[in-house]
Parts: C-alpha cells; sequence; structure tokens
C-alpha cells in the first residue's frame, strides 16, 4: 500500500469513529448522563415509539406529592431532550384537572385507556404518558450511608388509542442524606422506565 493509500485509510477511519461517536451522544436523553452512562439500548438504533408530531401531555400519581413533582420534571426534560414537544403548562395543569376529575390516570394505569383517549382528543395531545411513582423510605446501611429504593410504572395512550409501554421499573441507589437518597432512586427508576418509549 502506497503513503498516500494509508493517509486515506487512517482519515476515514477517524471520520468513521467520530460519526459514531456523535450518533451514539445524540441517542441519549437527559437522564442517561445523571448518574452513569446510557444503557445499551440507547446507544443502538432509535426506536421511535412515542409519536414525533404533535404535543405529550404527562399525568403522573402518587403518594407523595414531591415524588410526583420530581417525577413529572423528569420525564418532562426526558422528553425534551429526545425533541419531543410537551404540552404547555397552562394546557396541562386543564388536562390535569379534568384527568384528576375522571380519574382517568389511575383506570389507564389499571388497564382502562378510555378516559385518556378523551383527553387526547378534547386537548389535542398526541400523546399522555402516565406514571405511578413511589421512593421507599431509605434505611442506613452498615457503612453509615443511606440505600433508597423506587419503582415506577409507565404506559402512554396515543390519541390513535395504541397503548405503549406499560412496564414497571425499579431504582436502588446509595447516597449521603435521605432526600439525595430518594432523588436518585426516583432518577434510577424513570431513567429505565422511559427507555421503553425510545
Amino acid at each position: 500500500m502506497t503513503k498516500t493509500g494509508k493517509v486515506i485509510l487512517c482519515l476515514t477511519l477517524i471520520l468513521s469513529t467520530a460519526v459514531e461517536a456523535n450518533a451514539g451522544v445524540r441517542l441519549k436523553g437527559k437522564l442517561s448522563d445523571l448518574y452513569g452512562g446510557g444503557t445499551k439500548e440507547t446507544e443502538t438504533a432509535p426506536r421511535r415509539i412515542l409519536p414525533k408530531k404533535g404535543d405529550i401531555a404527562v399525568l403522573v400519581e402518587g403518594d407523595d406529592k414531591q415524588h410526583r413533582a420530581i417525577a413529572e420534571a423528569m420525564i418532562i426534560e426526558e422528553l425534551r431532550s429526545r425533541g419531543y414537544r410537551v404540552v404547555d403548562e397552562a394546557k396541562m395543569k386543564r388536562i390535569k384537572a379534568a384527568a384528576a376529575r375522571a380519574k382517568a390516570a389511575i383506570y389507564a394505569l389499571e388497564g382502562n385507556v378510555a378516559g385518556i383517549l378523551s383527553l387526547n382528543a378534547h386537548y389535542s395531545a398526541a400523546a399522555t404518558v402516565v406514571a405511578r411513582v413511589q421512593a421507599e423510605y431509605p434505611r442506613m446501611n452498615e457503612f453509615q450511608l443511606y440505600t433508597g429504593t423506587a419503582s415506577v410504572v409507565l404506559l402512554a395512550v396515543t390519541s390513535g388509542g395504541t397503548k405503549l409501554g406499560g412496564r414497571v421499573a425499579d431504582g436502588k441507589t446509595i447516597g449521603y442524606s435521605i432526600d439525595e437518597t430518594m432523588r436518585k432512586s426516583l432518577y434510577e427508576a424513570v431513567k429505565n422506565g422511559m427507555q421503553q418509549f425510545f
């Protein structure tokens, strides 16, 4: 092989490596970078399940108001970081109020998606992501650190009536304080659950 051929081969290898690395970065969302790298699932070809056209609403159920707020913010940030449009705040308030009156999120988590379909149609949402979160109170371990676990059930209902996802995801982490440990375990659970939609 001539010297010019070797140079061309080296340049081709460098460019293909850079393109592959850039593709891996584009596929990662916000949650995959918070507490460790992305999973192998996010580093392969994208699997678009949620509709890219239209706005997506987010409804979160749970016993603790703060955990609901944290999970909702994380889901919205993850959707936006991946290029999805989320329903604006004013419309989201109306959707939440209507969903609470009709118990639509609770029924959807139990398998009856009629209430969510009605909300999607009324508020022109392409899909609604419904979640139920629960974080256990962290316990101190033998190393004087806290161990916490959290779980989330996530599903999405498109305006066409398709029910997507619906699996339970868990997160288990260690932290220096109770609040940090609960927050990190919620991040982990939501990150694991959101992977099914991408």
